[in-house]
């Protein structure tokens, strides 16, 4: 490759991760990005839900959450104002539901959990500004932080166990295979939670805790058929709960705590005066 074919894929490098960087701060300041969840409300009974008007409760066919208020409330699902009843889908279903509150506040149902509750999770449009999101503070593009891998399938999956951020007891997940790659002459293995078609990689590293976020960080990658995979740390992400108290994110199993530092990817979000 020629010294202006190099310049010129690394200026396209930098030019695609300027992008990613702009479509990472419009997703996590939108109406219901990261900063803006400010309610996660699993129900097991009929309940108010601080907040929001209505009555909450589950629905008879175990499919979402039921809502019960009158016009005057002003709660609007799937594009109708509820009189008395309404069944408010998962996100998650083949129809899910959507609510509106008011020109600021929405919502969805997540669910259902290991209990089989759902939960109605409430958004904040204008949160960043009222807590002076300022933007993710990142660490400047380093193409030596470009790594290409291997994945392995491994017949069965790879057993780990993992914490959350709200605590409670450890989880189990399965890892579809493990990914490899070299580090300073080393091979560092890594296990990966599924994700549609992508796998996230929960990882610790020696910065975490000191110059990025205290939980971790999450990087997708999409292995390609032949195996191969790449695994840009420019793009690695601090997690939901860097941003709103309301997520219970995964935490790094113990065999993804790297001992050496990726100065790569995002740090923290940082917050002004609101």
């Amino acid at each position: 490759m020629t010294e202006t074919a190099v310049q010129a894929a690394a200026d396209d490098a930098r030019s695609a991760y300027a992008a990613f960087r702009q479509k990472r701060d419009q997703g996590v300041r939108g109406p219901q990005g990261a900063i803006a969840l400010v309610t996660t409300a699993w129900v097991s009974e009929p309940t108010s839900i601080e907040g929001v008007p209505g009555t909450w409760a589950p629905s008879p066919t175990a499919d979402g959450l039921q809502v019960t208020a009158d016009a005057t409330a002003g709660i609007i699902v799937d594009g109708q104002t509820v009189d008395g009843d309404a069944i408010v889908y998962s996100h998650d279903s083949m129809t899910p539901s959507s609510v509106r509150f008011d020109d600021r506040r929405t919502a969805f149902v997540i669910g259902p959990d290991f209990h089989g509750r759902f939960a109605l999770r409430v958004w904040d449009a204008e949160a960043a500004d009222e807590r002076g999101f300022t933007g993710i503070e990142a660490y400047d593009f380093d193409p030596a932080w470009v790594k290409h891998g291997t994945f392995e399938p491994v017949e069965g999956g790879v057993e780990f166990e993992h914490g959350k951020t709200q605590g409670g007891s450890l989880r189990r997940a399965v890892s579809p295979g493990t990914i490899r790659f070299e580090h300073d002459g080393a091979e560092v293995e890594l296990l990966a939670l599924p994700d549609g078609d992508s796998l996230q990689i929960v990882f610790a590293d020696a910065t975490t805790g000191d110059e990025t976020y205290e939980v971790g960080r999450f990087l997708f990658v999409k292995p390609r058929h032949d195996g191969s995979v790449d695994l840009d740390f420019n793009r690695a992400i601090v997690p939901p709960c860097a941003m709103s108290d309301q997520f219970n994110c995964p935490m790094p199993p113990a065999g993804n705590r790297l001992p050496f530092p990726i100065r790569a990817g995002e740090r923290r979000p940082a917050f002004g005066k609101g």
